[in-house]
């Protein structure tokens, strides 16, 4: 049933171009398949739940009176909205959209620039908290959604409804998929599924393309594999955390050669996945989403990030490993690294200025100008 006043659920018979519903309700959950009342159960649940207030117009027009008697003038864009009061600063939503559509100041300010936001939702799906959200795609919705389904479970993009036959769950655009919840629903029934109808024509494939990578891919079809096991899916970060035990990429962390621990990186990371130890510097993967923060911040430039599925993820390991300078006068142990201290003295050495201190404790030094 199409209701006006909050979001509709819809299941499809046959093919249709279920974008229409967007003129005529606030948003809708749709589906086509053989399980419409298992799917109903769900989204019914969630059409009463979520908040699709803050959702901006579709578009500025004069309504007409034909408009204000059937409320569709007030159409909604089926998008992203941001609570930048939840955000950890790690700045993936920006770093990924294709259409440069997330204005990102660190620590300061994040927002849509709705005028060259593509709507696919890949921001939604990137983002490791809910700060980002996709009113659509609830994260809830999601889970519950894993949590019921009765075979593997399978979104279709709106073109799916229709081009072809495909059953499945809607979602404006698959981007908008955290993947998390799609490796919880694969450790459920061996596979999941998203399928995007249009493939490479498809207007908002470069954030499809961001989002499939590192995802196998048939024809159309997007699909991840995971050995079974009863987990159950909750907000985005915690099914991330348990995503990554069952073979999701997550972030690891190099090191070259220069680092003096300073410890720039761990101050900045906004998941706290890396520390430093004595002397030093640890990782914990599963809580590395690979934003490459560390990376930016890094004084020395010597810091990569990648993503790959890691066999013990939730165990910290050394990424480098360094011993503390020595006083060359007294031997004592120093406050900072061998390289800390090699590097401090190659750059006075090359602006002309004394560095025979930078290897003397503070006693020896009042001795040495004594």
């Amino acid at each position: 049933m199409i209701r006006r006043d909050k979001p509709s659920v819809i299941v499809v018979a046959g093919r249709e171009n279920i974008t229409r519903y967007s003129s005529q309700t606030p948003l809708y959950f749709a589906y086509r398949g053989s399980y419409a009342d298992w799917f109903k159960a769900v989204a019914e649940k969630y059409a009463e739940l979520v908040d699709w207030t803050p959702l901006p117009p579709a578009e500025a027009r004069e309504a007409t009176r034909r408009d204000f008697l059937t409320g569709g003038f007030i159409r909604l864009r089926d998008t992203v909205v941001i609570d930048q009061s939840k955000c950890i600063w790690c700045g993936l939503c920006a770093d990924y959209c294709p259409a440069s559509a997330i204005e990102y100041v660190e620590r300061k300010n994040v927002k849509v620039k709705y005028e060259s936001c593509i709507d696919c939702g890949l921001c939604n799906s990137v983002c490791p908290v809910d700060a980002v959200k996709m009113p659509s795609l609830p994260d809830g919705y999601i889970a519950d959604l894993v949590k019921t389904s009765r075979q593997p479970l399978k979104f279709i993009c709106d073109y799916a409804f229709e081009d072809g036959d495909e059953e499945g769950v809607r979602v404006k655009c698959i981007a908008a998929i955290p993947k998390q919840y799609l490796y919880l629903a694969a450790a459920k029934h061996g596979t999941a599924y998203a399928h995007c109808s249009r493939g490479e024509r498809c207007p908002l494939w470069s954030a499809v393309e961001k989002w499939a990578e590192g995802v196998k891919r048939e024809g159309r079809e997007f699909i991840i594999t995971a050995a079974r096991a009863q987990l159950e899916p909750g907000d985005k970060w915690q099914t991330r955390m348990l995503a990554v035990a069952i073979g999701m990429p997550t972030g690891v962390v190099k090191i070259r050669e220069g680092c003096t621990l300073c410890g720039a990186c761990v101050n900045a990371c906004p998941t706290d996945a890396l520390s430093v130890r004595g002397y030093e510097l640890r990782l914990v993967p599963a809580l590395c989403i690979a934003c490459g923060v560390c990376v930016a911040k890094c004084p020395e430039g010597v810091m990569d990030v990648e993503r790959k599925a890691v066999e013990r993820p939730y165990e910290s390991a050394a990424l480098f490993r360094d011993s503390p300078a020595k006083c060359a006068s007294c031997g004592k142990e120093l406050t900072y690294t061998v390289t800390m201290a090699k590097k401090l003295a190659e750059r006075l050495k090359e602006r002309g200025l004394p560095y025979s201190h930078v290897y003397l404790c503070e006693n020896c030094r009042f001795t040495s100008q004594a």
